[in-house]
């Protein structure tokens, strides 16, 4: 069978950010969560915060923000 992908939900974010906070590594954290290091590393990497550092409510709201929400059809009616 192929890969199954399954997104990481707001408890998934909030124990990320408890471990990095106690100075896990990215690979403690993956075994932890039995994740890919890659998958934990992107994620801590791509939704720090500006000033704060990584936030499990900054994740999951940018994670909304860059859910696909359909075909160029839906979001263009004139074409």
């Amino acid at each position: 069978m192929g890969r199954t992908y399954k997104q990481l939900s707001l408890d998934d974010r909030c124990e990320i950010a408890c471990l990095s906070a106690n100075g896990s590594s990215v690979r403690q954290i993956a075994a932890a969560l039995d994740r890919s290091p890659s998958t934990i590393s992107r994620e801590l990497r791509r939704n720090r915060g500006s000033q704060v550092g990584y936030t499990p409510s900054y994740a999951q709201h940018q994670m909304r923000a860059r859910r696909w929400t359909g075909g160029r059809l839906e979001r263009e009616p004139g074409l």
